[in-house]
């Protein structure tokens, strides 16, 4: 849970499919199906690359610039923006592989698979929620990170203070209701016989809303770590942020 939760703190390019492709490994379907499902999930993948591409790129920015100890906000709200563009197109790309899907999957299998989308997206919600003490009591964001770069309680408080200062100025604030209905839904649909992924002109919406509040939440968080940090957690800390940015699906997500 914890790796998956990380994961959610870094990943958002593919919004609601995004989702989907990562909850289709342990459906129990048949060989016939697993098969067609493979294909389908590569699909998914495929489509998702342009996006997968900006929100690389994006992290990698971040990671060169927490290293040098400078980030140049402009270059990373065009990297935002870029992500935000790329996913829009997401859910038209992925229309296809999404009718295939249900066509492939049985009633009680669709109906595991909303079940599954709808725990990825209460975890990517709750990761990406504003930071607070309680929460790093219980493995949020900052209090994870104070592990992994042994920051003093000094420099977290430096942090907290910069992250509450920096919550007035995001562009966008995420609407949990409208995402809900979204997924609801597109869930409702997708378990029942008839569905047509075409019809959802939500989808596209949707998915660019995840994607660049997520990647904006996450921008705002590093931008207000980096001047409490030393250079040798810096370096460990761009370290992190380029696995991130090469990661490279090898197992189950579910």
């Amino acid at each position: 849970m914890a790796e998956l939760k990380d994961h959610h703190r870094h990943h958002h390019h593919g919004g609601f499919v995004m989702f989907i492709a990562m909850s289709l490994d342990s459906l129990g379907t048949t060989p016939e199906q697993s098969a067609a499902i493979h294909k389908i999930q590569s699909d998914l993948h495929a489509k998702m690359q342009p996006a997968h591409d900006a929100e690389k790129n994006l992290l990698s920015m971040l990671a060169d610039g927490i290293a040098a100890g400078n980030l140049k906000q402009a270059a990373v709200d065009d990297a935002i923006a870029k992500v935000r563009a790329a996913a829009a197109l997401v859910h038209d790309a992925a229309s296809a592989s999404l009718n295939e899907l249900h066509a492939t999957l049985t009633p009680p299998q669709r109906a595991a698979l909303v079940g599954k989308v709808e725990a990825h997206f209460n975890v990517w919600h709750h990761e990406n929620s504003e930071e607070s003490t309680d929460r790093d009591a219980v493995g949020g964001h900052l209090g994870r990170l104070a592990k992994e770069l042994g920051l003093s309680s000094d420099q977290v408080d430096k942090i907290r203070a910069s992250v509450e200062h920096s919550t007035g100025k995001v562009s966008s604030r995420f609407d949990s209701a409208e995402a809900t209905a979204h997924l609801k839904a597109f869930g409702a649909a997708f378990a029942s016989d008839s569905f047509d992924a075409k019809s959802f002109t939500a989808g596209g919406p949707a998915n660019a809303h995840i994607a660049a509040w997520g990647a904006e939440h996450m921008a705002r968080f590093y931008a207000a770590v980096l001047p409490a940090l030393t250079p040798d957690q810096r370096t460990k800390l761009a370290d992190s942020l380029r696995r991130h940015a090469n990661y490279k699906r090898t197992q189950s997500e579910t």
